[in-house]
């Protein structure tokens, strides 16, 4: 049976407490149904966006935002395109199955299959390698070779048997940060295995109700911190297996996007008209400030978001059509404030 291996350090107990109170203001906001499912579009396609970066499959939020759109695409898709609808896809998947109780190896399988069709350099998918993999770091040095092939049934199924018996008895957040690990340790795919590892990362938080709004993204975060996040996977190694370190620096992963998502839902509008309306991050940000800050001209907002005066009125103009924001004032000396 597995067995982790870690330690409570204050920085551990402090994220513990944070993400704890995050998690409950959250909850308890009363965010208009209308909102809900913009937020939790945007969240898909943050995490889709962010965990496929990280791989290498680079591309933009309005990118993303397209591909997400197109219901059926019946054109040939890039690689990286692919890779993103994949993603989507497998994150459609983990949420219709949000409570499943047991997971199984086919259950592992299918996540692959899904995430990795035609967006995976080495197949092939939906099956355990029976070659040894490497990872390798910028500049082709192997910096850890996972178990051998042979080996990998028999650790994913320990790690089958911990998450179905054993996971329950500890914090989501950390149960959820001890099977990527161990997931990215094992590397049972031949390629593919980050994207399956942040995927079980997400599912385990579901499974336990951790994140029953579905309206804060990990990936993208990670992503932000990419460095820190391999530095923190190598770091379980380097300390023999110690967890401590990884814990938190997954843990602070989890409570900026849980601050971040508490600053989206204070600053929403008592308005429905977000079901017509796809915020763009400059957007949320203009909605932050003008809830913090009340009534701004569109020179003080160009000033913090660092836009030109045109460009601020370009971000205002969708928002004052969908009735978010509106002028107090004269035209030349008027400013602009939330439509409370």
């Amino acid at each position: 049976m597995l067995e982790p291996k870690f330690s409570i350090s204050l920085h551990l107990a402090k994220l513990i407490d944070e993400i704890s109170s995050l998690r409950e203001r959250i909850i308890s906001a009363p965010i208009q149904v209308a909102w809900k499912p913009a937020l939790q579009k945007e969240t898909a396609i943050r995490n889709a966006m962010g965990s496929t970066a990280i791989e290498g499959f680079v591309l933009s939020l309005p990118e993303v935002k397209a591909l997400a759109s197109e219901r059926r695409i019946k054109r040939d898709l890039s690689m990286t395109e692919r890779a993103v609808v994949n993603y989507l896809a497998v994150l459609r998947y983990i949420g219709k199955y949000a409570h499943k109780k047991f997971l199984t190896n086919e259950d592992i399988y299918r996540l692959h299959r899904i995430i990795g069709e035609g967006a995976v350099e080495h197949e092939p998918v939906g099956v355990y390698r029976t070659v040894q993999n490497y990872i390798v770091n910028g500049v082709g040095n192997i910096v850890y070779t996972p178990p051998a092939p042979g080996k990998v049934p028999e650790l994913m199924n320990e790690l089958l048997e911990w998450i179905n018996r054993e996971s329950e008895r500890y914090l989501p957040a950390i149960s959820s940060a001890i099977i990527h690990y161990h997931f990215v340790a094992i590397h049972p795919f031949v390629d593919g295995n980050g994207r399956v590892a942040r995927t079980l990362g997400t599912w385990e938080l579901l499974r336990h109700n951790f994140d029953t709004l579905h309206i804060f993204a990990i990936d993208d975060i990670i992503y932000e911190h990419k460095q820190n996040y391999y530095s923190a996977l190598s770091s379980v190694h380097r300390q023999e297996g110690d967890l401590t370190r990884w814990l938190e620096f997954y843990l602070e992963i989890i409570a900026e996007s849980l601050e971040r998502a508490w600053k989206r839902v204070i600053s929403l509008p008592k308005t429905k008209e977000l079901e017509r309306l796809s915020l763009t991050p400059k957007q949320e940000k203009l909605l932050l400030l003008l809830h913090e800050s009340g009534n701004l001209t569109a020179k003080e907002i160009s000033s913090v978001l660092k836009v030109t005066v045109q460009g601020a009125h370009f971000l205002m103009n969708p928002l004052i059509k969908a009735k978010l924001i509106r002028r107090f004032g004269g035209r030349k000396t008027g400013k602009f404030g939330l439509v409370r």
